[in-house]
C-alpha cells in the first residue's frame, strides 16, 4: 500500500504542484487558542524547510529497490521540492515580513507549505518503502515538523482574519451611528443635533402699559374760593 500511494502521489506531482494544497485553514476555536507569534512561526518555517532540503539532498534514489522509471520520477519530485524550498519559500517568507503579517501574503506562504508538506510526506514514505532507514527517519521528522508549522500558521491566519473582521464591523457600526440621528454608541455620549428640527419660539415680551395715576386735583385757596361765582 505504501508503494502504491507513493506512486500515485508522484504522478499527481508530475501533473503540477498547484493541484494540491488548495484547502483553506481548518477552523479553530479562537477563544480557546493562545495568541501566536508570527516571527516565531517564520523561524520554524525556515528551520523545518532548511532541514528538509539537506535531507532531500542526501537521498540516494538511484540505489532504491524499485525500477528505473519510478526512480526517475522520485528524483524529479526530490529536485522539485528542493527548488521550491530554495527559491519559493524564502520569497514568500520575505513577503510576509514586508507586509507585517498581512493575511494575503501569509495565506500564500501557508498554501505553499501545504504543497511542500504533502510531497515531503510522500517522499519520506517512499524512502521507507524503497530506501534505507537512515534516509526515511530524517525525512519523516522533517515532515512532522513542517506539519506543526503549517498548523501554527493556520492558527495565525484565523486570528488575524478575526481581528480584521472585528475592526471592519466596528468601523461599519461607527458609520451607521453617524448617519442615524439619535443612535447611542456604547461607551460614548453623543449629542445629535437635527438640523431639520424647528427651533423653540421665544415668548414675546409683555406689551401691557402701566396704568397712569390721574393727577390729584389742587385744593383751591380761600381767595380763589371767595372769588368764584356762586
Amino acid at each position: 500500500m505504501k508503494s502504491a500511494r507513493a506512486v500515485i502521489v508522484i504522478l499527481m506531482f508530475c501533473l503540477g504542484l498547484g493541484a494540491v494544497g488548495q484547502q483553506a485553514p481548518a477552523p479553530q476555536q479562537m477563544q480557546d487558542t493562545p495568541q501566536t507569534d508570527l516571527n516565531t512561526i517564520l523561524l520554524q518555517v525556515q528551520k523545518a524547510t532548511s532541514s528538509a532540503n539537506v535531507n532531500l539532498g542526501r537521498l540516494r534514489i538511484e540505489k532504491w529497490k524499485t525500477d528505473s522509471q519510478q526512480k526517475q520520477q522520485m528524483q524529479q519530485v526530490a529536485d522539485s521540492l528542493q527548488k521550491n524550498i530554495a527559491n519559493a519559500v524564502p520569497g514568500l517568507v520575505s513577503d510576509v515580513q514586508t507586509s507585517r503579517g498581512g493575511v494575503l501574503a501569509t495565506f500564500k506562504l501557508y498554501h505553499n507549505l501545504n504543497v511542500v508538506y504533502e510531497f515531503l510526506s510522500s517522499m519520506a514514505e517512499a524512502a521507507g518503502a524503497y530506501g534505507r532507514k537512515e534516509e526515511y527517519q530524517p525525512l519523516e521528522g522533517d515532515a512532522t515538523a513542517l506539519d506543526t508549522v503549517r498548523q501554527n500558521l493556520s492558527m495565525y491566519i484565523e486570528q488575524a482574519a478575526g481581528k480584521m473582521e472585528a475592526a471592519n464591523q466596528a468601523a461599519a457600526n461607527a458609520v451607521q451611528a453617524r448617519q442615524t440621528p439619535g443612535t447611542v454608541v456604547p461607551g460614548r455620549k453623543v449629542v445629535v443635533i437635527d438640523e431639520n428640527a424647528t427651533p423653540p419660539r421665544k415668548r414675546p415680551k409683555s406689551t401691557k402699559k402701566k396704568t397712569s395715576t390721574p393727577p390729584a386735583q389742587a385744593t383751591p385757596t380761600p381767595a380763589q374760593a371767595s372769588s368764584s361765582p356762586h
